[in-house]
């Protein structure tokens, strides 16, 4: 039996990630991006808490407009392991650096509404969230469906547009659970890089992410 649990958002959340190196002695400061980039809800991407907010980005090797693209796709990221060569260092809730191609780093300013200097999205500056459903979804045991395998634990869901509303998605889900083999109903795909349901097109559908 596989049920919807409501919890409070917010909670410490955690998944494998690896730890990068620490900056070698010497090394040039990164620059602080003149934008500033918008966390819309809650999030993480491995051990790294993300408060709903405001960050600073800064760069070393690489530009304010690559660093913010590479934030928005390393927070759509389902298990938290991200593409090579990137890693991660965490060194606190909001804060952390991102080694690859370059390194940038990310820490949590404020609340949206904390003052901080504007700049435009190819500064730097951006933002990130869809609509996140309040609560979780408990699978009680390692499933899978099709090419994407969900352990056992409580999901987030979020919606990607279209007319689904959560109580829809959290019942699509259920359905596709009891279809291992990824037979989906007609029109829907999984796409298992990204943790995606979706029907028709990438305007309507529904993506999980481990919560814990």
């Amino acid at each position: 039996m596989r049920r919807p649990r409501h919890v409070l958002l917010g909670l410490a959340l955690a998944s494998g990630i690896a730890l990068g190196a620490s900056a070698p002695a010497g090394a040039q400061a990164p620059a602080d991006c003149a934008a500033t980039f918008h966390v819309l809800h809650d999030d993480h991407i491995g051990r790294l808490a993300l408060p709903a907010g405001v960050y600073r980005l800064a760069v070393d090797g690489t530009t304010c407009a690559r660093a913010s693209h590479l934030f928005t796709q390393f927070l759509e990221d389902y298990d938290g392991r991200l593409p090579r060569p990137w890693r991660a260092t965490v060194q606190g809730d909001g804060r952390g650096t991102f080694t690859g191609r370059g390194t940038f780093s990310v820490t949590f300013v404020g609340p949206t509404g904390t003052p901080a200097q504007a700049g435009s999205a190819t500064d730097g500056g951006g933002s990130h969230g869809d609509l996140v459903c309040p609560g979780t979804f408990d699978v009680e045991h390692d499933d899978r469906v099709g090419a994407l395998r969900i352990p056992e634990g409580e999901y987030l869901i979020t919606l990607l547009g279209g007319n689904l509303t959560c109580a829809t998605a959290e019942r699509f889900f259920g359905i596709f659970l009891s279809r291992p083999r990824g037979n989906l109903p007609r029109a829907w795909v999984v796409l298992p890089a990204s943790a995606e349901f979706m029907k028709f097109s990438s305007h309507h559908g529904f993506r999980i992410k481990p919560a814990a």
